[in-house]
């Protein structure tokens, strides 16, 4: 819906439990011809790297696995910001998952200010979301409003996604999966 239509390289940072699931649900539905991960703890990316279908290569820093990423998908509890703007390939999607509290940042200032900013909802987004709260970054659209079609998804621009987990996001994931299902993919 929001990240380039001939996305290839897809990047995780953090290798939790959400690690996996966004894995999945990105490798069901897309095709990547790359996948990468980093996570603070080396190990932990190995296992992670260990544990799924399909090849990922584990990076040894951040910005070795976002570097020429279509994709980004950041699932850390990070306190302090961990992807920076300067290394965002322009026209890039990000998924901010992680950092869901009103002092904890996953992104950095030039990031969430130069991209197109979508939430799930402004109000959680304004209130809990350090990325969204310390940046001041200017939010665009909810990810309904793109869903209903009364905002654009703009996925030529470089577009961040501030997850905080909202059931218009189980039912845009439904819609894909069973989309995908009844195209017989």
């Amino acid at each position: 819906l929001l990240m380039p239509a001939f996305a290839e390289v897809l990047c995780i940072l953090g290798a939790g439990v959400q690690a996996y699931s966004h894995y999945d649900i990105f490798m069901e539905l897309f095709t990547f011809k790359e996948v990468r991960i980093w996570n603070r703890t080396k190990e932990k990316a190995v296992k992670f790297a260990n544990s799924v279908n399909g090849p990922v290569q584990v990076c040894s820093s951040a910005q070795e696995a976002v570097t020429g990423a279509d994709v980004i998908v950041t699932v850390t509890m990070a306190t302090t910001p961990i992807l920076f703007g300067d290394w965002v390939k322009p026209g890039a999607h990000i998924n901010a998952v992680g950092a869901s509290r009103p002092d904890w940042r996953e992104l950095d200032d030039e990031l969430m200010k130069d991209s197109v900013l979508f939430v799930d909802s402004r109000e959680a987004a304004l209130t809990e979301s350090g990325d969204v709260i310390l940046s001041g970054a200017e939010i665009f659209a909810e990810l309904g409003e793109v869903v209903k079609g009364t905002k654009p998804a703009l996925p030529e621009k470089t577009t961040v996604f501030k997850s905080l987990g909202m059931a218009v996001e189980d039912t845009v994931a439904a819609k894909f999966v069973y989309d995908s299902w009844s195209a017989g993919n």
